[in-house]
């Protein structure tokens, strides 16, 4: 047991972690946090399975064993590249605030404190809810059990979970990975795909999503704690309490969490929104060197859409491209349209093979 939880906490925050120092390098100190950090590492880590994923399903039934190999490789070769890079960055350009600043940060009054010890609070008891209770979904008679079926098989894609007959490969859930990524996480801690799908990626993916808001919060409110707190309040009483149809994004992250649907409509939606928040308020006030961080996890982020669903391919890329096109009309800067293409590239990659092939 202790074997299992070192391997998914190495696998699942350490790495991405150290991965996540690689883009957080090339943004300012002050501007990224603990929390962005790694949000940009998990980001990365998902898009770089994608790439690896997608290519090995397409052109090797049995090559599980493959995405494994390479994935885990790749990774660990990304956190060393990311620690390299950023003890060079602290060593030359001194990255890390100094002690005076920490130490003001510290300072936070105790009604904003009663604040945040309730969002930890109202988190929490997301994540007991999402362990203890148990929330039936039919779609986990194709999405689990395809977990399942490559992890015990090695196979991708090419047996029916509904009846166990070989089929041909189904291009447009192949291009979806996420169960594949679930069996990666099984196959690496030894957890059966279902426990890890309705017991234990939840409690990475629900705090996960609130760390995003917290980033977008201390954007919106100029980094006030108070406001921030209260925001967040508001954010957690609106999952809670946002089973008023089995269709509301609140429904999906509670009962679905595991579900490439669930990670779209909210991790990575909500991620576009501060990145793009993140880059433009960055570049109001600073070079723009200073968001090249930024722009790498936005572009990373959309094969991570593509990872989650099919139907990123155009809602995540509409969503990019509204922003834009304001942006633009706001600055006169066609520039800002032309960036924002570029981060939708892997999109349109994505769709293109699903109507070629």
């Amino acid at each position: 047991m202790i074997t299992k939880v070192i391997a998914l906490l190495v696998v699942l925050i350490v790495i991405p972690y150290c991965m996540g120092l690689l883009p957080a390098s090339f943004i300012d100190s002050d501007r990224i946090k603990h929390t962005a950090t790694y949000v940009m590492g998990f980001i990365f880590s998902l898009a770089i399975f994608e790439l690896i994923a997608v290519p090995v399903i397409i052109c090797k039934a049995d090559g599980f064993p493959l995405i494994v190999g390479l994935f885990f490789g790749i990774q660990c070769a990304f956190a060393m590249a990311g620690l390299i890079v950023f003890t060079f960055r602290v060593k030359k350009k001194g990255g890390v605030p100094d002690a005076k600043s920490i130490k003001d940060e510290k300072k936070i009054a105790k009604d904003e404190l009663i604040m945040w010890i309730c969002v930890a609070l109202l988190v929490l008891f997301q994540v007991v809810m999402y362990v203890c209770m148990e929330a039936f979904d039919g779609d986990d008679a194709y999405y689990v059990v395809q977990s399942l079926l490559t992890n015990d098989t090695d196979t991708l894609y090419r047996i029916k979970p509904y009846t166990g007959l070989s089929t041909s490969m189904d291009l447009r859930h192949a291009l979806a990975s996420v169960p594949v990524w679930l069996a990666f996480l099984s196959r690496v801690s030894g957890i059966h795909p279902t426990i890890m799908a309705h017991s234990v990626i939840g409690i990475l993916l629900i705090p996960l999503m609130y760390m995003v808001y917290y980033n977008c919060g201390t954007l919106l409110f100029n980094k006030d704690g108070k406001r921030t707190a209260a925001f967040l309040l508001f954010v957690n009483f609106i999952y809670i309490f946002g089973n008023v149809s089995i269709y509301t994004g609140s429904t999906f992250f509670l009962t679905r969490t595991w579900q490439g649907k669930s990670m779209l409509a909210n991790f990575v939606i909500c991620s576009v929104i501060w990145l793009i928040l993140s880059i433009f308020k960055t570049e109001d006030e600073e070079e723009e060197r200073q968001t090249l961080g930024f722009w790498l996890t936005l572009f990373a982020l959309s094969i991570v859409a593509a990872m989650c669903s099919t139907a990123s391919v155009f809602l995540v890329a509409m969503l990019i491209g509204i922003y834009g096109i304001t942006m633009t009309v706001c600055k006169k800067d066609i520039q800002i349209a032309l960036k924002l293409m570029i981060t939708c590239v892997p999109l349109v990659a994505y769709g293109a093979i699903y109507l070629l092939m």
